[in-house]
């Protein structure tokens, strides 16, 4: 039996490398989205994001994006708590009217102090995050640009988090995270027409990946009074052709939908409706962005949801199958996106109705030998 994780055991296996070794193709890697807002985000849901994440895989070589990415040993203690991780950053950036892919996209050999709470990203793209009296500071220098974002936790409910799961699979696959789905935003930006205040919400997750990457449907959206929505269906489809045997992707709603899962939580009332009766129906809406329409429906209650995206960023991960000339190719695409509208229906007389959330939307395809 499995001792009980408490809120600050979470916090602290933040950073930790998760027994210091990685299975054969596993995947870590520690995840921010910031929702930039401005006077008219409560208005329209549209905001600047700026995704990171530090990741180590183990693989003897893989390509992201067009950056060759060859490790031989990923994780490395170097005592009193310290661990070398041989590996990447990356992120891209929306600055409200453009995307930049790969704003930052470079190898790094960071550093996890499981002491002073941090991981630092030296490179010509410096990176670092990190946790004191409470808050998170992620710091960033790319393109021209700094920025210092700092993020706070300030609904303590169980259902923000930091909550975590694990899904322990046959031949040694399994899937575990740690997340905190909203968080109050603060911090600055800073470039060569000076320093500006920014203000927001964020979200955080840190996952190991110990399968082939799925294909999947994934959002998280955040409201203006600390409600949020979030769901995840990964799924196993025709989508793992796009890119390999196919040039386009083919989404639909999956056939073959694999742990499923739905949170809305309403945070004036702090209740959360959970459940993994999920489907999500994408819809492509322009070029390169698509529409998802979700439903799920738990012990009582039923949600209804239409989500747009707005832009768009893509890693694309290519892979040598063995010693063969053919490659294996997994699309990871994520895009900013409104929630337009999200109906709850609880059986009483009145729907409880939201506008306007602001959030991130994932597809994903394609495949990883």
């Amino acid at each position: 039996m499995k001792a009980e994780r408490t809120a600050e055991k979470i916090f602290a296996e933040i950073w930790q490398p998760e027994g210091g070794k990685l299975t054969k193709g596993a995947w870590l890697w520690w995840f921010w989205i910031f929702f930039i807002h401005d006077k008219e985000t409560a208005k329209t849901g549209k905001c600047k994001q700026l995704m990171i994440l530090w990741s180590v895989k183990n693989d003897p070589q893989i390509d992201c994006n067009g950056l060759d990415i060859r490790v031989k040993k990923q994780i490395a203690a170097l005592g009193e708590g310290k661990w070398l991780l041989d590996g990447a950053a990356a992120a891209w950036y929306f600055d409200g009217e453009r995307m930049h892919e790969n704003f930052v996209l470079e190898k790094s050999r960071m550093e996890l102090d499981s002491q002073r709470r941090s991981i630092i990203a030296p490179g010509k793209t410096p990176s670092k995050f990190f946790e004191k009296n409470g808050e998170y500071f992620t710091v960033i220098e790319a393109d021209g640009k700094k920025f210092e974002f700092r993020a706070r936790q300030v609904d303590l409910n169980p259902a923000v988090g930091p909550n975590h799961g694990e899904s322990v699979l046959p031949l040694g696959m399994r899937i575990e995270g740690t997340r905190i789905e909203v968080l109050k935003l603060g911090g600055t930006e800073e470039d060569g027409k000076g320093k500006r205040e920014i203000f927001g919400t964020a979200y955080f997750q840190k996952i190991l990946l110990a399968v082939p990457p799925p294909q999947w449907y994934w959002g998280i959206y955040h409201f203006a009074d600390g409600s949020f929505f979030t769901f995840m269906q990964p799924y196993v489809g025709r989508a793992m052709l796009a890119g390999n045997l196919t040039a386009q992707p083919k989404l639909k709603k999956p056939t073959a939908a694999v742990n499923s899962d739905s949170f809305f939580y309403h945070a004036p009332s702090g209740k959360l409706y959970q459940t993994n009766r999920v489907a999500v129906v994408p819809e492509k809406i322009g070029d390169g962005l698509w529409r998802h329409k979700i439903a799920a429906k738990g012990g009582g209650f039923e949600i209804f949801a239409v989500a747009d995206s707005y832009a768009h960023a893509c890693w694309e991960f290519t892979k040598k199958i063995g010693a063969l000339p053919p490659k294996s190719k997994f699309h990871y695409n994520e895009y900013p996106a409104v929630l337009k509208r999200l109906v709850l229906r609880t059986g009483e007389e009145k729907e409880i109705i939201y506008e306007n959330g602001a959030g991130n939307m994932e597809n994903s395809w394609g495949f990883l030998i």
